[in-house]
């Protein structure tokens, strides 16, 4: 009776049950996600299409397949990864004498890397140094170590990102002759890719419809790119999808910037959009495409415009309910500039109110201002919690 207790105990297969549990866990919890991203893509669709609209039904078939193939192709690569990884930082510690008891790993996207290590010693900093030099060259990116003292010998190390630099953004608006209600949307939204995307949608018109269409152009965009496809693939499909639903001939235009923050570069995608102003070391560039609004074709081509940012850069987006206010973008740029070195939320305010003021409080149309500010965080790599 004790030899087989003993030989259960040597053959048990628990830790290989245990990797299966959290390989399934880490798989749900990234479908529900998914789920619930392609739930929203659906009610955009609806809700852009309207009701009673001709569509050819194939260009629905390839939005929705588009959404399902990147969702599939992303749980087997999570899969996959998550076992390639969580196996080989065992091996990696095991080989500088370190017993890991313990991974859990909660996100292996790039610069969003989260996961949990137990240890069944204290480490000394010589020692921490080294797990965090394996950790960084199997995730290929810098990371930030915390170190927590937990039940007897055991030690929890936890491991994410060092995301060295951050963005801070800011919104004004205001509707024409003074509604609550704006034909300019934006969005704000920061993805498991490690990329943030802004954009501002300016409707046709004014008013609740110019609000919807343009409000769920950037919903569709969002979910699509909540899946990993290609934002130029991504905007072509929304080109296709108004195209085939345009009864009423209306337009939109879209001002998208793409920024992968710790590669510092953001990319820059107009349709029928104005300028954006790149403040730099007190100057101003302008980046421009001259692109139609989408609705009017559905193969235009998508430009992009691609640069490298640098700390303390300034990014303004703005509608044309605002550029078109001054004829002299200079004056516009003079304004810009005398907000350096105040808050997002204040410089898009200010721009704003100016805009407002120059035409003696009248509201000409449709206006927003959105502000983005590029910087860098410190960051202390390993150290142990106070």
């Amino acid at each position: 009776m004790e030899l087989v207790t003993k030989m259960k105990k040597t053959f048990s297969p628990k830790p290989k049950r245990e990797t299966r549990d959290k390989l399934n866990i880490y798989t749900i919890s990234q479908l529900f996600n998914q789920l619930v991203n392609f739930q929203q893509l659906v009610k955009s669709l609806r809700s852009f299409i309207g009701k009673g609209q001709l569509i050819r039904v194939d260009v629905i078939l390839d939005c929705i397949g588009l959404a399902i193939d990147s969702m599939m192709q992303s749980m087997m690569y999570d899969r996959h990864d998550f076992e390639l990884q969580f196996n080989r930082i065992k091996e990696e510690l095991a080989r500088i004498h370190v017993r890991c008891s313990d991974i859990k790993i909660k996100s292996l996207y790039p610069r969003l890397i989260k996961m949990d290590l137990v240890i069944n010693s204290p480490p000394k900093e010589l020692t921490l140094l080294s797990i965090q030099a394996i950790l960084e060259s199997i995730t290929n990116e810098p990371l930030r170590l915390i170190v927590e003292k937990t039940k007897g010998k055991q030690t929890k190390i936890k491991v994410y990102s060092s995301n060295q630099f951050k963005i801070d953004h800011a919104v004004s608006y205001v509707g024409k002759d003074g509604n609550k209600i704006s034909g300019d949307s934006y969005m704000y939204e920061n993805f498991t890719n490690g990329q943030t995307f802004i954009a501002i949608s300016d409707g046709m018109g004014n008013g609740e419809l110019a609000h919807q269409e343009s409000s769920e152009a950037l919903k569709i965009l969002r979910c699509l790119l909540s899946f990993n496809i290609p934002i130029k693939t991504a905007i072509q499909t929304l080109q296709q999808l108004k195209q085939h639903s345009n009864a009423n001939e209306r337009f939109f235009s879209l001002d998208i910037c793409m920024i992968d923050r710790e590669r510092q570069r953001a990319t820059f995608y107009k349709k029928g959009a104005t300028p954006t102003f790149l403040v730099r070391n007190q100057q101003i560039e302008l980046i421009n495409l001259a692109q139609l609004p989408v609705g009017v074709m559905s193969d235009q081509e998508v430009d992009h415009v691609t640069l490298d940012l640098e700390e303390d850069d300034l990014l303004l987006m703005c509608s044309d309910g605002i550029v078109e206010q001054f004829p002299d973008l200079d004056e516009l740029e003079q304004v810009i500039l005398n907000q350096i070195g105040k808050s997002p939320k204040t410089i898009s305010k200010n721009i704003l109110q100016a805009t407002v003021s120059k035409h003696k409080g009248k509201i000409r149309d449709d206006m927003m201002v959105l502000v983005v500010e590029y910087r860098r965080q410190a960051i202390v790599q390993a150290q142990y919690a106070s």
